[in-house]
C-alpha cells in the first residue's frame, strides 16, 4: 500500500516548503492527509500568477510518520521531490505522486497540473488533477483489515482567501474524475505565517477534513473481503468530519538557490475514523525535513 522565499522573494520559500510538504515518502505509509494538506501554507502559484519565469524546484524530504491512517506503528521514508511553476501553473513529477506513503487517502496532495481559474488581491479560485496509484495490498496489509484500490485521476476545484499577505484560510474540495475509488472529501484550514528573520520562515495552521460516506469507507470501511483477511469485524462508516489537524514548520533559505524545511504535524482522527477497527492511534503525529535546489529560465 502508498500512500511537500523568505528576503528578496517570500513567496518562491513558500512554494517549496509547499512542495516539500506535499512530498511525505514512502517506505511508511503515511498518515498524512488532506487537512494537513490544505492547511500548508499557501503556494506561489496563487501569489504571483503574473511572472513569466519558469521556476524549477528539485530536492528530496524525509519523513517519520505512522505506517498508515489510524496504525500504531512508526515508518521512516526518503523521496525526491521536482516542481516546474510557470505564470501560476505548476507540474509536480510522478515521482512525487508515488513517494506518498498514503496515496489511497492522500487525495488533495498538489501533485500533477494545478494552475489558477481566477484571481483577486485577496481570492484565488483554482484547479488540479493528479493520477493516484490507488492501493496495492499485501497479505500483511489485508491482515490488518485495509483493502485495495484502483488507479484513477483525482481532481481538486481549491479556494483560497488572503485576509493579509501572512494569513490565509483555505478549502479544496477533492473528488475521483474516473469514478475508480468514488468518494468526495472537503478540507478546509486556516494557514499563518511569519518571517523571522531574513532567510527564516515560520509557519503554522490547523485544518478538517469532512470526508463522504463512500471516501471514509474506502481508508476505514471493512467489508465481508476485509473480514475473512483480518478477522475483524464488519464496518461501513458514514460520513462525517474525520479528522482536524494542525502543524508547525520552519523554512530556511541560507543561499540564493538552496532552501530546507522542518515541519512537525498532529492529526487527530474523529468520529466515524476513530471508531474504525483499523484505527490503532487516533493521534498521528509526523515529522518531515528537506532540502531543495531552485533554479530560474527568463
Amino acid at each position: 500500500m502508498k500512500q511537500s522565499e523568505v528576503g528578496a522573494g517570500l513567496a518562491a520559500v513558500t512554494l517549496l516548503g509547499a512542495m516539500l510538504l506535499t512530498t511525505l515518502p514512502a517506505s511508511a505509509q503515511s498518515a498524512v492527509t488532506p487537512a494537513s494538506r490544505a492547511t500548508s501554507s499557501p503556494d506561489a502559484s496563487d501569489v504571483e500568477p503574473e511572472i513569466d519565469e519558469v521556476r524549477f524546484t528539485i530536492g528530496m524530504a524525509g519523513s517519520v510518520s505512522p505506517r498508515y491512517s489510524g496504525s500504531d506503528d512508526v515508518g521512516y521514508a526518503i523521496a525526491p521531490a521536482a516542481r516546474i511553476v510557470w505564470r501560476g501553473y505548476s507540474i509536480s513529477t510522478s515521482s512525487v505522486a508515488r513517494a506518498s506513503s498514503d496515496g489511497g487517502s492522500n487525495r488533495s496532495s498538489e501533485t500533477g497540473l494545478t494552475g489558477p481559474l481566477y484571481r483577486t488581491h485577496e481570492f484565488a479560485f483554482g484547479f488540479g488533477a493528479s493520477l493516484n496509484r490507488g492501493r496495492d495490498v499485501s497479505a500483511e496489509d489485508a491482515a490488518l483489515g485495509l483493502k485495495g484500490m484502483r488507479d484513477t485521476l483525482i481532481g481538486r476545484l481549491r479556494m483560497r482567501y488572503y485576509f493579509n499577505p501572512n494569513l490565509v484560510a483555505t478549502a479544496t474540495l477533492v473528488g475521483d474524475l474516473l469514478g475508480r475509488q468514488g468518494g468526495a472529501e472537503l478540507p478546509i484550514g486556516l494557514g499563518w505565517r511569519k518571517s523571522l528573520q531574513p532567510g527564516l520562515l515560520f509557519s503554522t495552521d490547523i485544518g478538517m477534513t469532512f470526508a463522504s460516506a463512500k471516501s471514509m469507507d474506502n481508508n476505514y470501511g471493512i467489508g465481508p473481503a476485509e473480514q475473512a483477511a483480518s478477522g475483524l469485524p464488519l464496518y461501513r462508516p458514514s460520513a462525517g468530519l474525520r479528522e482536524v489537524a494542525g502543524s508547525i514548520g520552519l523554512v530556511g533559505e541560507p543561499t540564493q538557490h538552496w532552501v530546507w524545511v522542518a515541519r512537525l504535524s498532529l492529526v487527530k482522527l474523529l468520529g466515524p475514523a476513530a471508531d474504525s477497527p483499523i484505527v490503532k492511534q487516533t493521534f498521528q503525529p509526523a515529522l518531515l525535513v528537506g532540502v531543495a535546489y531552485r533554479f530560474t529560465l527568463h
